[in-house]
């Protein structure tokens, strides 16, 4: 494995997190076009705060399925080739994951229009995905530790 060919896939990686970051992003402009259209939820209490707690709590189920991919994507593979692609699947895994809790905000606001809770749950959405973003410097070590060298 060539550093080159390690960066190439940690670049391709961190576009795919950028994207699904500025999808999250792209939520709160889908939300607010709505509310500006006058969007008027369908649901009123008190089915909106069962919604409203059913969401949140899938939302923050987010860390739980990150604390477990972790110890999945930990096993060490035998070659380097394998381990940069798993890294890269983990990356992209990762930012899917961190993005449950956006997606789940933008289904509560369109549901029962609690403007609030859908930005709460976008600024934690983005915590997640900044706190996994993919970083080099961590493949490179992940490198170095299964291998001895890159």
């Amino acid at each position: 494995m060539t550093p080159e060919k390690m960066k190439k896939a940690y670049l391709a990686a961190a576009v795919a997190a950028g994207g699904i970051t500025g999808a999250i992003v792209f939520y709160t402009v889908i939300a607010e076009a709505v509310r500006a259209m006058g969007h008027t939820p369908p649901l009123a209490p008190p089915a909106a705060y069962a919604v409203k707690y059913a969401l949140y709590i899938i939302g923050l189920s987010a860390l739980a399925v990150l604390k477990f991919s972790a110890g999945k994507f930990a096993e060490k593979k035998a070659t380097p080739e394998e381990t940069v692609k798993a890294l890269t699947v983990q990356a992209m895994v990762k930012a899917g994951v961190c993005e449950l809790p956006a997606v789940c905000g933008l289904i509560m606001f369109l549901l029962t229009g609690y403007r609030l809770d859908f930005y709460l749950l976008v600024i934690f959405s983005l915590g997640l995905e900044i706190y996994h973003f993919p970083r080099l410097a961590l493949w490179e070590e992940r490198l170095r530790g299964d291998f001895g060298q890159l």
